[in-house]
């Protein structure tokens, strides 16, 4: 049984207002037709009080409800089709229930709730209205319809009357209802705006905020303190036209700003009398009590008025927002301050969690640049520190020879300065943009050769290889640790490195010779055979895998790493 409670649960939540809401109305439009064709026969009246022109709107009543009812799962088309003809039919045929059978409170009563609550699907207040207007109008001028068209027939005056106090009702409860929907909607929406304008802000949203809460309330003037936990050096600002602007106060006075009010809640206080009406979160509702005065500067005491209190409530800050001359004191306006002082903080709450998020990402993202970097020196400097010391140990080298050596190594010091610097640049191009891998890797094969005295040789297809910026910093670092790697752990002389695009993934692979040098196991999830920590860490980065196999003079390295949906971008056009 609570399984089967949590799948209605579950199914009832999922489709609330759509495909459910739809069919739930749809059977209910087919059983008031069925059983308002039976009405007459069941109450023994016969064919007496039926005429023709009800039974016929009624059948095409009833073919109307059950073609809504199957038509969306028929066709889509269908369904859109026919929604609005549903909607037209249950004003009609509720309008000639109300004319033809005055005094069957059991016939026309459902269509009235029916027409009223569910038809149009209008969520809006004043669609209601306008029915029920209608409604009443019909009902009034019921008798002189019935001497314009004598096939109405004349209602008493009771039954009329009765007729009115019941479309009233039904009417009243359903407008109550929408209004608290429509209130609830309007609350919402706000909520979710001022949610976007936070993550959006780039900046301590609390003018965003202010603004919204002036449209929210219509105040243009507020006071707005806080105080944060890493400082508890309270702040107070002003919000006036639009504009936010700091505030010196007496610091005791800000004290008293920070919590005025010893529950903590939001409240509502009345200036000339000092009672508030507080969100004290009890069960009978909010309370009244005194709120001493001086806990606002002198000017906005002096000037009266409403004062509503929006608690700031965060990890991170506390405060209060003060919005000065407040239109009215009600338990309903106090529920929209809480709502929206609730708002707020969820909003503070998001934006500084962004912030701290944003502040880590960026630290982790210097930390990397800075280890590609030092990475980088330090593999240029093994290479150049292993043919310095070929050189010392040459000491017959002519001085010709040894000249054009030196300046070998000076140009490769100065490729590898262009190499930290196009490096940046990739790192801050913006998101979306593609690079061509290939041109960086033929380019890195280049300077890898003449860096460690070998033969390092690249092979692509296709010719241009467009991935992301990071995936290319990534993978040109990849290939120049494994090539620095397989010279000065393996001893190799020759590699060759083969990249390919295919299915969305980019394939590596690096065939070197020299030892056979392989880890004893995995080393990671992915990454089996590969001692190098660092190469696991950027596969892993990449959600790449890796395996090596071991040849009879070397080693093969082959690495998959899946890409997003890519777009073929000719060459031409970059």
């Amino acid at each position: 049984m609570n399984g089967l409670r949590d799948a209605a649960v579950r199914l009832w939540t999922r489709d609330l207002g759509t495909a459910a809401a739809r069919d739930v109305a749809g059977a209910t439009r087919l059983l008031l037709a069925i059983v308002s064709l039976d009405f007459p026969f069941r109450f023994g009246a016969g064919n007496a009080i039926w005429s023709n022109p009800e039974q016929i709107a009624l059948a095409g009543y009833m073919l109307i409800a059950a073609g809504t009812l199957f038509g969306r799962f028929i066709s889509w088309k269908l369904d859109v089709h026919l929604r609005p003809v549903a909607w037209s039919a249950d004003q009609l045929i509720c309008l000639l229930m109300l004319l033809a059978y005055p005094q069957a409170i059991g016939l026309y009563l459902p269509f009235v709730i029916f027409a009223l609550g569910v038809s149009l699907g209008r969520s809006r207040v004043v669609w209601v209205a306008l029915d029920y207007l209608l409604f009443a109008a019909i009902i009034l001028f019921h008798n002189r319809l019935a001497g314009i068209m004598p096939g109405i027939g004349a209602a008493s005056d009771e039954a009329l009357r009765l007729q009115f106090t019941l479309v009233t009702l039904v009417a009243a409860a359903i407008l109550a209802f929408r209004a608290s929907q429509a209130g609830a909607a309007v609350g919402d929406r706000w909520n979710e705006e001022l949610l976007d304008a936070g993550i959006q802000a780039r900046t301590f949203p609390m003018a965003g905020i202010a603004t919204k809460l002036s449209e929210r309330f219509g105040t243009s003037e507020m006071l707005i303190c806080w105080q944060r936990e890493v400082d508890r050096i309270p702040e107070c600002y002003r919000f006036s036209d639009g504009e936010l602007s700091n505030v010196e106060l007496d610091p005791a006075l800000l004290e008293r700003m920070l919590a005025p009010d010893a529950s903590g809640e939001g409240f509502i206080r009345d200036s000339e009398s000092g009672s508030a009406l507080v969100d004290a979160k009890l069960r009978l509702g909010p309370a009244v009590r005194t709120i001493p005065a001086g806990f606002l500067p002198a000017p906005e005491t002096a000037a009266g008025g409403n004062v509503a209190a929006l608690p700031i409530r965060t990890g991170a800050l506390t405060g209060y927002i003060y919005l000065l001359d407040f239109p009215r004191i009600s338990e309903l306006m106090l529920s929209q301050v809480a709502a929206a002082s609730r708002a707020v903080s969820a909003t503070l709450d998001r934006y500084l969690m962004f912030e701290a998020w944003r502040e880590r990402a960026f630290a982790n993202a210097r930390l990397d640049l800075s280890r590609d970097m030092h990475d980088s020196v330090l593999q240029t400097l093994g290479g150049l520190r292993m043919q310095v010391a070929s050189l010392i140990k040459d000491k017959d080298l002519p001085v010709a020879a040894r000249t054009k050596r030196l300046e070998s190594l000076q140009s490769i010091i100065a490729a590898e300065q262009a190499c930290l610097r196009e490096l940046v640049t990739d790192a801050n191009l913006p998101i979306g943009e593609k690079i061509d891998l290939a041109s960086h890797l033929a380019q890195r094969a280049e300077l890898l050769s003449r860096q460690w005295a070998i033969t390092c040789t690249l092979t692509t297809d296709p010719a241009a290889l467009w991935v992301s910026p990071d995936v290319a910093v990534e993978v040109e670092f990849l290939v120049r640790e494994a090539v620095s790697n397989a010279v000065q752990h393996a001893k190799s002389s020759s590699v060759n490195v083969v990249a390919a695009l295919r299915d969305d993934a980019l394939f590596v692979t690096l065939k070197s010779d020299g030892a056979t040098v392989l880890a004893s196991g995995t080393g990671a999830s992915g990454v089996e055979g590969v001692k190098s920590q660092s190469l696991t860490r950027r596969l892993n980065a990449l959600n790449g895998r890796a395996y090596a196999d071991p040849m009879e003079r070397g080693v093969l390295l082959s690495i998959r790493i899946p890409l997003e949906a890519m777009v073929d971008v000719p060459t031409a056009d970059r």
